[in-house]
């Protein structure tokens, strides 16, 4: 009796130390994971650009003319995106820009060519630096990570064509990480939200 007791006592021991043995490694299995997601979600967020506007010179666009010039995009730049959809970004991004200041109570602002001739009071020109379609796959499987994410850059100033001197200058940044669009559905409304950012300059300037 003595030593069946004892090897009942000894089976079990072992059982709470194999238990012990799992116990730690579970724990450090979930520690590293825990650890490779906060990396990961950390690496997402430090993806974001940011964006700068500078004045130059005080200036009121109240009543005034304003031209905005298609912005300057060389195709090939492009990436994870349609060559031939990407030819008109810089006409579409204008076009956003005069919409966003007709809804804001501008008086018929115009949208003209980069060869045509500016004829008006003040005129916003730039230039997409960076067009990238991202990868809608990554962006729907690991969209919390920012993983797969567009990204879309402009520069360029708004010019007062009394003085030709430059009144305001950007440089932006737009991406879309959190969407279930496609690459080109993405980029175009990155492309409307520096339209809006854009505007915001002309704007914030007229109140």
């Amino acid at each position: 009796m003595e030593r069946r007791g004892r090897g009942r006592i000894m089976a079990a021991g072992c059982r709470k130390a194999g238990l012990g043995r799992k116990n730690r490694v579970f724990r450090a299995m979930r520690y590293a994971l825990c650890v490779f997601l906060a990396f990961s979600f950390s690496a997402g967020c430090a993806a974001q650009k940011p964006s700068l506007v500078v004045h130059s010179y005080p200036f009121n666009p109240e009543g005034k003319t304003v031209l905005v010039q298609h912005f300057a995009l060389n195709p090939e730049i492009s990436t994870g995106l349609n060559r031939g959809a990407v030819q008109r970004f810089g006409e579409l991004i204008a076009l956003d820009i005069q919409r966003t200041l007709t809804n804001a109570g501008f008086r018929h602002p115009l949208v003209i060519d980069p060869g045509e001739p500016a004829k008006g009071d003040f005129l916003i020109k730039g230039t997409l630096t960076r067009v990238h379609g991202g990868d809608v796959r990554e962006r729907r499987w690991f969209q919390s990570f920012g993983y797969g994410a567009t990204e879309v850059r402009a520069v360029g100033e708004v010019v007062d064509l009394a003085s030709s001197r430059s009144v305001a200058a950007f440089s932006l940044v737009k991406q879309s990480s959190y969407t279930w669009l496609d690459n080109e559905s993405a980029v175009r409304e990155n492309l409307r939200e520096l339209a809006r950012e854009i505007a915001a300059i002309l704007i914030e300037a007229k109140q």
